[in-house]
């Protein structure tokens, strides 16, 4: 899915959700989207809006106590606009403990609210990030080797586990992508019409694979596989 595209559009039917993840995302990512929220499309620089956040990594990586400030100061309405921006830098480089903090936050995230991941490598974030963000793409449709469909037959161990869990969910993204006429990042077109997905089920399969992805290191491999196939067939995926 186009960055620049969906950024007009959602803007233009007020319509934009609140998390957005955009692969190869830099400063012109979040000066257009910065000039859209703020100023209905200006031609302000990023220095001239206030209300900005951006959560880079501290040392290697973004740690927790960074996530804690950040909820402190969400907590509180922006001062000089009706809206705040938060943008994380190089995302993937969070580390677990962050990750969980801020999945809490983007779970019921504060109305004036809106946050942009920008990552180079959207699968090297976890599946619980992914189901609760919009994936798009700066740079239109890259140049990747499309995935296929997996199958739960594959799954032997608890990294086959969460990579298949990982797979299915940008399945799912790159489905509702489609959907509404915008491009897959991970799937073919012709792989993904190869199933007729029961679109009111899809909310209900994120948090459910999100729920087995989060216990999959401790839970029972063969337990799980039962669940995940519950959820798929509730899909209309097997």
């Amino acid at each position: 899915m186009d960055a620049e595209k969906y950024f007009k559009e959602a803007f233009a039917r007020g319509r934009l959700h609140h998390t957005i993840l955009v692969e190869e995302g830099d400063e012109k990512t979040i000066l257009l989207f910065a000039q859209l929220l703020f100023c209905g499309g200006c031609k302000k620089g990023l220095d001239e809006f206030s209300e900005i956040v951006r959560i880079t990594p501290s040392g290697s990586s973004i740690k927790i106590f960074q996530i804690r400030e950040l909820e402190e100061l969400v907590a509180l309405k922006p001062f000089s606009s009706p809206w705040r921006l938060v943008v994380f830098e190089e995302a993937e480089k969070m580390t677990v403990e962050a990750v969980n903090a801020l999945l809490k936050l983007l779970e019921e995230p504060p109305e004036a609210t809106y946050f942009l991941i920008l990552t180079d490598s959207p699968s090297s974030l976890p599946p619980t990030i992914l189901s609760r963000s919009v994936q798009l793409s700066w740079k239109g449709k890259l140049k990747r080797k499309k995935k296929k469909l997996p199958q739960p037959e594959g799954i032997k161990k608890r990294e086959d586990l969460k990579r298949y869990i990982e797979d299915v969910i940008c399945f799912l993204r790159d489905w509702e992508a489609v959907k509404y006429g915008n491009e897959p990042l991970y799937f073919s077109p012709k792989e993904l019409n190869k199933v007729a997905l029961k679109e009111n089920k899809i909310i209900n399969a994120f948090d459910d694979l999100v729920k087995i992805y989060s216990i999959s290191d401790r839970s029972n491999l063969s337990i799980s596989k039962k669940f995940i196939k519950n959820v798929l067939e509730g899909l209309g995926i097997v």
